[in-house]
Parts: C-alpha cells; sequence; structure tokens
C-alpha cells in the first residue's frame, strides 16, 4: 500500500483504486467494511481494555492478564511499548534491554518505536552502556542524542573524527542540553576551546538577539577580549540607559552592529525614547552613511509600530538605501493612521509589484484612490477583489454592496478510495489511536501514510479523517493539497451541545465560538501551546481559573473528552474582553490573542476606522488572527445556510482609551451568574 501511495504523484483517484484492483472481492469488501469501524466485533471493549491498561501503566499499577481481544487490537504494539518503557524508568537492566532491542526489531521502523526507541538510547546514555548505545545509535537526531554519541565515541576512544562534530555543536549559538556537558568538558581538556572560538561564539549567540546566552558564552572570553562583546550584551539587555551613555559620551567606542542592534531594541519598545536619542547618536564621530540609514530606518519603523503622529515625516527623512519591504509596508500603514490618504497612494504605487498585487494592498490603493476622489478606478479595483474569499475580498464587497462571493465547490467523494485507504494498516492503527485520544501517535501513523501520496488521494484521506470526527487531520490534510475551495470540509461544526451552551451562557453567536476555536485549536481538545495555553480555546490555565472563578463555572479539566467547560471558559472569556471594549470585536479579537495590555497601547486617540485600526496593529501574528477569525465568522456562517454578516457591521469605528475607560475590567461581582445571565 505504502508504495502506491508514493507513487501517486500526478495520477487520478481511479489510478490509486485500480492499483488495488486485484485483490478479491471477499478482500474489498472487508475494507469496505473497515473504513466504518475496525473489523473485530468486540473492538469497542477491546479500546475500552487498552484504555484502562494505558491508564494503569501510567499510574505503575497492578495489571491483570490481557485479554484475547486485547491482543488483537490493532494497536496493541503501543501498550507493549509503554510498558517497556515504564519498565525501563523503573528497573533498567541487560534482560530488559535485550526484549527492548528485540521489541524494536521486531518493528523495525514502525511509528511506534519512535519514541520507546529514543527513551532508551537515553536510558542507556546515563548507563554509558555504550556497546549498547552506539550501534544502535547512527541515526539520532535529538540534540541530546546527538551529544550523547559524541560522548560514547569519546569514551571509547574513538576521538579522531569527534572533534570536528563536537566543536560544531558547542559552537551553535543555541542552548544545549545537560547531555552535552561532557562532550564540552572534553573540548576544553584537549585545549581545542580557543579564545577565538569563543567570541565567535559569543558573536553568532548576539546576531541571533540571544542576550542571556551571548552573556553566558562570553564568560569563556578573556577578559580583554570580552568587554566589547558584555557591552553588545548590555545594548540588548537594557538599551535605553547604555545608548543614552553612548549618546553622552560620543567619543566612547562601540561596535556598529551592536549601537544598530541595541538602537532597533528601543526603538521596537520605546519610540519615543528612541527618537530623543537618535539626533545625539547621529553626531558621534564614528557614524558612518550606512549606520546613520540604519538607525533612521529603526525610528521610522518603531515609531509606525508606536502609532507615533511623527512616523509619516520620519519615513519621508529616510534614505533610498534605507527603504525595503519592511519600510515599504509600515509607512503606508502609517499613512493610514494619520489620515494622510494622498501618501498612502504614492507609497503603494511605489511598492514593487509582488508586493503592490497582493490583495491587502490591491484594497488599500482602492480605500486610497476613493479618498482622494477617483471613485471609478477604485470602483475597477473593488470589483477585481470582491470575489475573494478573505478579509480584503469581503471589505471590497462591503464597499460596493455586493454579495459575498465564497467560491465554495466540493471536492471529490469517492468512497471507495476512502474504504481502501482506511484498510491500510497504518490508518487502521491511527485511527484507533485517534479513538483512544493519542493523538500525537496518530497524527505520525497518519503522516508516514499519507504525506507522500497524489494531491487527490490527499483529497479522500481528508475527508476520512472528517468522517472519523479528525477535523485538525481532515483540514490540514485538504490544505495540502491546496483544495481550498470546499468550504464544508474546511469549517465543520463539531462539540455542538457545548458551543450552543456557551452561547446561552456568554450572550454571543454560535459561529464566533466556533471562529475562535478554529482559529486557536482547529478543533483540537488536546493541544497545548508553547506559552501554555490549553484546550479548544487555548486560554492559559491561570486566565481559565480566573474566569471559572467569575462566572461560577467548573475549573477546565485536563480531559480532552469534556470540551464543555473549555468552551464556556473561552466564550466567557471573549464576553468580558467585548464587554471591556464596548462590544468592540476587532479590540476584543485583538486582546483574546495578544492580551489587554499591549491592545491599550494600540488605541486611538480619535475614533479610527476599523480596517485602519486593524492594519496597523504591530504584531503581525494578531493581525492576521483577528481578520482570519472574521473570516471565519462568514464562512460558519454560509455553511449552516444562514444570513451571512457583513464584516463592516461586525467592525464599527474602533474608539480611543478614554472611551473604554469606563468599562472597568470585570470582577467577581460584575459578572452575573450563568442564571442569572
Amino acid at each position: 500500500m505504502r508504495k502506491h501511495l508514493l507513487l501517486l504523484a500526478g495520477t487520478a483517484v481511479a489510478g490509486f483504486v485500480l492499483a488495488h484492483s486485484a485483490r478479491s472481492d471477499a478482500t474489498k469488501a472487508g475494507a469496505v467494511m473497515t473504513a466504518e469501524a475496525p473489523a473485530q466485533a468486540d473492538s469497542a471493549a477491546a479500546r475500552e481494555e487498552f484504555t484502562a491498561a494505558m491508564r494503569r501503566v501510567s499510574q505503575r499499577a497492578a495489571e491483570p492478564e490481557d485479554s484475547e481481544a486485547l491482543r488483537r487490537y490493532v494497536i496493541y504494539d503501543y501498550l507493549l511499548a509503554a510498558r517497556l518503557d515504564r519498565d525501563l524508568q523503573l528497573n533498567p537492566g541487560e534482560d530488559l534491554d535485550a526484549r527492548i532491542d528485540t521489541f524494536l526489531r521486531e518493528r523495525g521502523n514502525q511509528p511506534v518505536t519512535r519514541s520507546l526507541r529514543n527513551d532508551w538510547l537515553s536510558n542507556l546514555a546515563v548507563r554509558q552502556r555504550w556497546d549498547w548505545f552506539l550501534p544502535r545509535s547512527t541515526e539520532v537526531s535529538t540534540p541530546a542524542l546527538i551529544c550523547a554519541r559524541l560522548a560514547g565515541r569519546i569514551a571509547t576512544g574513538d576521538t579522531q573524527s569527534v572533534r570536528a562534530q563536537a566543536l560544531a555543536r558547542w559552537s551553535q549559538p543555541q542552548r544545549q542540553p545537560p547531555e552535552c556537558d561532557p562532550v564540552f568538558a572534553w573540548l576544553k581538556q584537549q585545549g581545542l576551546l580557543t579564545p577565538a572560538l569563543a567570541v565567535e561564539r559569543t558573536r553568532s549567540a548576539l546576531a541571533a538577539d540571544n542576550a542571556r546566552l551571548a552573556r553566558e558564552f562570553a564568560s569563556d572570553v578573556p577578559p580583554d577580549q570580552a568587554a566589547p562583546l558584555l557591552q553588545w550584551v548590555r545594548l540588548l539587555e537594557t538599551p535605553r540607559p547604555t545608548l543614552t551613555a553612548l549618546a553622552n559620551t560620543p567619543t566612547a567606542p562601540v561596535e556598529p552592529e551592536a549601537l544598530v542592534a541595541g538602537f532597533d531594541r528601543l526603538s521596537r519598545g520605546d519610540a519615543a525614547g528612541a527618537a530623543a536619542l537618535l539626533p545625539r547618536l547621529l553626531e558621534r564621530s564614528d557614524m558612518t552613511p550606512a549606520m546613520r540609514a540604519r538607525l533612521q530606518r529603526s525610528a521610522a519603523l518603531g515609531a509606525a509600530y508606536g502609532r507615533d503622529p511623527t512616523a509619516v515625516a520620519a519615513f519621508e527623512a529616510l534614505p533610498a538605501e534605507a527603504v525595503d519591504g519592511d519600510v515599504q509596508e509600515w509607512r503606508v500603514r502609517a499613512a493610514l493612521w494619520a489620515g494622510n490618504s494622498a501618501r498612502a497612494l504614492g507609497w503603494i504605487q511605489q511598492m514593487p509589484p509582488t508586493l503592490a498585487e497582493q490583495p491587502r494592498w490591491r484594497y488599500w490603493r482602492a480605500r486610497t484612490l476613493a479618498a482622494s476622489g477617483q471613485d471609478e478606478p477604485a470602483e475597477a479595483l473593488y470589483s477585481e477583489l470582491a470575489d475573494l474569499r478573505d478579509f480584503y475580498g469581503y471589505l471590497a464587497a462591503d464597499r460596493l454592496q455586493h454579495k459575498y462571493s465564497l467560491n465554495a465547490q466540493p471536492s471529490p467523494d469517492d468512497t471507495r478510495a476512502q474504504s481502501i485507504l482506511a484498510a491500510e494498516p497504518g490508518l487502521l492503527r491511527a485511527h484507533a489511536l485517534f479513538d483512544c485520544q493519542m493523538v500525537d501517535e496518530a497524527g505520525v501513523e497518519w503522516a508516514v501514510v499519507v504525506s507522500g501520496a497524489a494531491p487527490p488521494v490527499k483529497v479522500q484521506a481528508s475527508r476520512l479523517a472528517a468522517r472519523w470526527g479528525w477535523y485538525a487531520q481532515s483540514i490540514a490534510t485538504l490544505a495540502q493539497t491546496g483544495e481550498f475551495d470546499d468550504v464544508v470540509l474546511r469549517y465543520p461544526r463539531p462539540y455542538t451541545e457545548a458551543v450552543a451552551a456557551a452561547s446561552k451562557l456568554a450572550q454571543l453567536p454560535p459561529d464566533w465560538i466556533l471562529a475562535v476555536m478554529r482559529q486557536e485549536s482547529l478543533f483540537r481538545s488536546d493541544v497545548v501551546s508553547r506559552a501554555g495555553a490549553r484546550g479548544l480555546m487555548q486560554m492559559q490555565p491561570s486566565t481559565a481559573a480566573a474566569v471559572a472563578r467569575r462566572w461560577h463555572l467548573p475549573l477546565p479539566t485536563e480531559s480532552p473528552s469534556r470540551p464543555d467547560p473549555d468552551v464556556a471558559l473561552g466564550a466567557a472569556y471573549l464576553r468580558e474582553l467585548l464587554d471591556r471594549y464596548d462590544g468592540q470585536l476587532g479590540p476584543a479579537l485583538a486582546a483574546y490573542n495578544a492580551g489587554s495590555v499591549p491592545v491599550a497601547r494600540w488605541l486611538p486617540a480619535k475614533p479610527l476606522e476599523a480596517d485602519v485600526w486593524i492594519e496597523n496593529i504591530p504584531y503581525g501574528e494578531t493581525r492576521n488572527y483577528v481578520q482570519r477569525i472574521l473570516e471565519h465568522i462568514v464562512a460558519f456562517a454560509w455553511v449552516r445556510d444562514g444570513d451571512l454578516p457583513r464584516i463592516t457591521d461586525l467592525l464599527p469605528r474602533v474608539g480611543t482609551t478614554a472611551s473604554y475607560a469606563q468599562a472597568a475590567p470585570p470582577t467577581a461581582t460584575s459578572v452575573p451568574s450563568p442564571t442569572a445571565r
């Protein structure tokens, strides 16, 4: 099956199905049955037994004998691997090593071996069982295991070819795991860590703007060479006082790259402070034309990010060599914020075609043309955009009072191809793992089978995942094919009861809740972000707990099978933000993503059109987030065949900080209880 999928590039689904035509009718019938549910009649009981057994493994509890149904269960190997991993943590030894080795060899490179293999190799390295570790670690890829392999080769006398690899690892501008410490100690003992290499390593960390790591690396630099590097560190850590000292003492030495890096850091966080220091810094005797241009560029961008009234003038004063892609975009945004349509239009017209032809800048060209009284060319641009299924297309349609065009086209639905896919052993395991809420493991099994398939096959795989209720995988797989017109498949409506209850609780349209959920988690209830946000609505645990107290709701649960508290808390929090911003959806969504403190800095001095305000959100992630959720709201309304909301109706003018000051942050007594709502 795998070879068929890998050879399908450019072929139709029909070819995929024909590749399996040699199977007997009975086998085909079995495959069709498998597409609906595992062939074993006792699969539900086996799944329950499997889940209970995995729970006992995590709790290190006593285990009864496995039933025959459990041993036949398609993901039984995952239970065996979990038991071996548990035993490895409790009582490692040569007998267990042999059992693990046999398990791994018998299953080759199947996904079930990956986690166990890494854990076993790590354990072997800790025990310094290099006789077992080294022959089995030739293809390790994690930094910890790479360093463990280097340490093993050093310990066994294989040092000649290790030097270059160990030095390359030591030189990387990132923190290395503890497993690297013995390797680095060996390098130092061998006298290979020269001052020149220590300087180069520190500079690499500084170039990556990692001041903390650079300070740590600088401890290996001789004191007489460390001073300029530590000055660079200070410019990144405390830019304002360090730059002030350099402005006050213009003869004080500083490396050009360090000065530019520190000024750029200050401009992003304190545009006014950077602007105040700029004239004196430009008077330094070591100021070159190139440095001058870079400092002016940083100051102009900082002013734009901070919505400073001086931003337009700062951009106008930039020399041509300082104008890059960021400047080309942000000077237009600054002009829009200032209400200078003529200047914005002029700068849009100076954009290179690759930038100017983006829907974003075509829309703003139309807006600025209309503001300049050039209605006919503006309407022509709006007409071109109005057929697009995106934020700017909807805004253009609103300008013309046209109906939205979602250009929805269903993708082919080939149930026979889906049945064949579902019978593939890797997807049988993926389905069972998903049903057991082992979604990460299911994703690996899925990728092994589907990643190399041709687009038509991936479309059928996307439909298959949707039938299983695995919406995140369905949407992601469909996106890989570029099949974006199947709006129904891309916008499922899961968690119906939880969404309805949350909608009633928070007095929010269900489409809004679904839109946030789709953007935040892609309907994965188990997902945890790098920042620690959890669940379908991606809330920080502390925020979720505070909202739960204010709304008298249950605390969020760790169980992904219980989405109700998670959805309710996210909806309640969005309600609070809407109340804080006087019903303004744009600022509320921005605060949901970035927090209320940044949004308070972003509010205008006087009421501003919402599309201009959104365009000037300085965090690209947050700007995209707000726009995508508004697109999702329209799509969810279309899928349920409801009246499509107009984007401009959802986005009245954004108020000022003073206008929102009347809405105090919610307290335990200011939010009605669920029964009162």
